[in-house]
């Protein structure tokens, strides 16, 4: 069944492996993004099998428009910030999303950058964790995908917004409509 587009107030982000032969062992296809605490209102964006992250677009105007999640008193919005060589860390940190990262207005409803450009997830395996992680990377274009990385597209499946916490210092006031569809795994995309 081919999957439906619609419009919600929030979305989650699934991974779709571009490539099936490239995928990692175990899959990462179909894995949930949310984020793990690096630093003080820093949370890296990573792929899990755990819950997602709820997002939403927050801004007045499409140029002012970034991704933002509800993270208690404060919004903690999806960041892109350099590695070098043309690949780009994702974030959710304290503060608003960036603009220009957001999700596609044409076509499959995916996560895009600030830039032309492909999302990959990488396999790290610190020994602190005692499991592997599974961080997301932005890859502009004459950049090298790097080692122990797929691309991945990050399809926004259709979410509920919930209440702003209470004592947040922030609203949903600024929340857009985004384009998502229903169960990512339950439907064909591409």
């Amino acid at each position: 069944m081919l999957l439906q587009i619609t419009t919600a107030l929030a979305f989650t982000l699934i991974a779709n492996v571009t490539n099936p032969a490239l995928d990692l062992v175990p899959s990462i296809n179909h894995l949930n993004l949310t984020g793990v605490h690096v630093g003080a209102g820093l949370d890296e964006a990573i792929l899990t099998t755990g819950p997602a992250r709820v997002l939403y677009l927050n801004g007045t105007t499409p140029q002012d428009t970034g991704i933002a999640s509800d993270g208690g008193l404060f919004p903690y919005g999806l960041r892109l910030s350099s590695l070098g060589d043309d690949v780009d860390s994702v974030g959710l940190d304290v503060g608003e999303g960036q603009p220009g990262v957001g999700v596609s207005e044409t076509g499959w409803p995916g996560l895009v950058g600030p830039a032309e450009g492909e999302f990959v997830v990488c396999f790290e395996g610190r020994p602190g964790y005692g499991r592997p992680q599974y961080p997301v990377r932005f890859v502009r274009v004459g950049g090298q995908v790097p080692a122990g990385c797929v691309p991945v597209v990050l399809l926004a499946q259709c979410a509920v917004l919930g209440e702003v916490p209470r004592g947040a210092v922030y609203d949903h006031e600024g929340v857009r409509g985004v384009r998502c569809v229903g169960d990512v795994r339950a439907g064909e995309w591409d």
